[in-house]
């Protein structure tokens, strides 16, 4: 048996076929870059994280401030600044376990910034107090909406006087329409 040589269709057919081949066994990537790290999100399940807020005097702190809580081996933040009632912060999901870093900051430099750091372990809920030295506690914000409650109150016995005056207005010509009449 004699070999035909190969034409130069041929041959740039079957050196291509080959490439691909070589580049298909290359690139047959499972999902692992070079470290052996899965590249697919994976989350943990960590406890529910629960955050109390209050003074020095244990008073509960609710506004006037917001939290930023980081997990910076796996670079996840998470910043909240509504939804704190009675000085409580309910219920915070995470989806790491390990240290977490909660620094409280004052919107207005009522306080210093506070710095504090958890663990949270698979399905163990964790609660964490934070002193907030120098902050307005619930109890006084509380005590200054009240007077504005009184201007209101206020008004309305200004609207009873007005209407006793017209009562007593009507009373007056009724009184003078019966002299009249005699």
């Amino acid at each position: 048996m004699e070999r035909q040589p190969l034409s130069r269709r041929q041959f740039a057919t079957t050196a291509a076929a080959l490439t691909a081949v070589g580049l298909a066994g290359c690139s047959d990537d499972d999902g692992d870059d070079e470290n052996g790290d899965d590249e697919t999100f994976e989350t943990d399940d960590p406890g529910a994280l629960t955050l109390f807020f209050e003074t020095e005097d244990g008073e509960p702190v609710s506004t006037g401030f917001s939290v930023l809580i980081e997990h910076e081996e796996e670079d996840y933040s998470s910043t909240y600044a509504e939804g704190i009632e009675d000085g409580e912060l309910a219920d915070i999901n995470l989806i790491h376990e390990g240290e977490y870093t909660i620094t409280v900051e004052s919107e207005d430099g009522e306080f210093d910034d506070v710095e504090e750091t958890v663990t949270l372990e698979e399905d163990d809920d964790e609660e964490e107090t934070l002193v907030l030295e120098g902050a307005t506690p619930d109890s006084e914000l509380e005590d200054e909406e009240e007077p504005g409650d009184e201007d209101g109150e206020e008004e309305a016995d200004d609207e009873e006087g007005e209407t006793d005056d017209e009562n007593g207005e009507a009373d007056d010509e009724d009184e003078a329409d019966d002299e009249n009449d005699e």
